[in-house]
């Protein structure tokens, strides 16, 4: 696995109640995270007042994460590059980011997302050992040894995301209903995901990078 996990998303990455499609009109300040604060309101259902993500909703934590992914994974859902009929929870959030008023709102709003703090680390111990542990280490070149990410590689921050919500999006990757053509970064996940040999595999190694801190 070297390559970028494009993940984010609980429905995924970002921007609303689900199944909501109504436009939402911009607001008129200047400052684009108080731009973005003000979109981020019709966000907090799903992924929490402070980003906090809502695993009985399936939407991932979002704060902790690069303002730059964040906007990457919201214009891929405005374009039907992510998300679509084979994918439940990201379908959703097509309709979410496409009642942004444009380009710059998506922005706006992961300005905003990226000030949110991650919440506070908690034990590791569940991360040492296992075969998650070793399947991990191909992660590691782009994501970081401990889940940090690498913004310079686009590749988000693995480490404290649910476990469930990674798995599930190793398994769109392996499906081809991530990293369609016209997404880079989830076609090199697509190809890295391909080599995890069964679903055990694909649970251990997202068990392993959401215990990580």
């Amino acid at each position: 696995m070297r390559a970028p996990v494009i993940l984010i998303g609980a429905a995924m990455v970002v921007v609303a109640a689900a199944g909501c499609s109504t436009a939402t009109t911009a607001p008129e300040v200047s400052s684009p995270v108080a731009r973005g604060r003000a979109y981020y309101t019709t966000c907090q259902g799903c992924h929490g007042n402070a980003g906090e993500g809502f695993a009985g909703m399936k939407a991932p934590r979002l704060a902790g994460l690069p303002a730059d992914y964040v906007a990457e994974q919201l214009l891929l859902y405005r374009k039907d590059l992510r998300g679509g009929p084979a994918d439940f929870q990201g379908v959703q959030m097509n309709g979410r980011a496409k009642a942004l008023p444009d380009e710059q709102a998506a922005h706006d709003v992961a300005a905003y997302i990226a000030t949110l703090p991650a919440p506070p680390p908690v034990s590791d111990a569940a991360a040492k050992g296992g075969a998650g542990a070793a399947l991990y280490e191909s992660c590691a070149a782009c994501h970081g040894g401990r889940g940090e990410g690498n913004a310079e590689l686009g590749a988000p921050p693995l480490a404290g995301t649910d476990a469930d919500y990674l798995a599930r999006q190793l398994r769109n990757f392996k499906k081809g209903i991530r990293g369609r053509e016209g997404d880079e970064k989830g076609q090199q996940m697509a190809a890295a995901a391909a080599v995890l040999p069964d679903e055990a595999a694909i649970d251990a190694v997202a068990a392993h990078a959401s215990a990580l801190r």
